[in-house]
């Protein structure tokens, strides 16, 4: 008894019917998960749905994002008790100042205010010239004053001493040298808010 023939037709290559990887090579597919979804896991375990990635630069343990440098107060930085920014300073014209901006100019209108001092803010640059002959305008924080409407002092309000604050003051010096000055610091800020504290003038 004969077997029956198959049905006409060409005959499929199982080889052919494996596409081709790029390099020959073929990577082992990952067993599904409950859901029917490959299993993809990353170099740290399982990826979790929604999960990113954090790179070097993201976000740190803890929750905290990773930012630049911060500027930070030197550890002796004294500890100013400023008015609030909104505080209003009369001067001596009876014209109000605020200073929103600076915590040391508004500790600096309060110690000259708290001691009777007659002040004004800016009222005129004084003009400067450089060694190459080039005219520059230099302004005094505080103009203090006498009854006798005399400058009997000019002070400068800075962070910190600089080389171009050095500057600028000794060639005031030279040129001016009729004017007394100083330079309040934070830290002469703080000696002069002292209980016992004394201008000097």
């Amino acid at each position: 008894m004969t077997r029956p023939k198959r049905p006409g037709g060409p005959r499929r290559d199982s080889r052919a019917a494996k596409p081709a990887r790029e390099g020959g090579a073929q990577r082992a597919s990952r067993p599904a998960g409950p859901s029917g979804k490959s299993d993809q896991r990353g170099p740290d375990g399982p990826a979790k749905p929604g999960a990113a990635r954090v790179s070097p630069g993201g976000p740190r343990p803890g929750g905290r994002p990773a930012t630049g440098r911060t500027r930070r107060l030197p550890p002796n930085a004294p500890v100013l008790d400023a008015p609030a920014p909104g505080a209003v300073f009369r001067d001596r014209d009876g014209g109000t100042h605020t200073f929103p901006e600076s915590n040391l100019k508004r500790v600096a209108a309060q110690i000259l205010t708290q001691h009777r001092k007659l002040w004004r803010y800016r009222p005129f640059p004084f003009p400067l010239f450089t060694d190459k002959g080039n005219e520059q305008t230099f302004h005094f924080d505080f103009y203090v004053y006498d009854h006798q409407e005399a400058v009997i002092r000019l002070i400068l309000v800075v962070p910190r001493e600089t080389s171009e604050v050095w500057d600028r003051v000794g060639r005031f010096k030279r040129q001016f040298p009729m004017y007394p000055y100083e330079l309040w610091t934070p830290e002469k800020l703080a000696r002069l808010q002292g209980p016992r504290a004394r201008l000097g003038f």
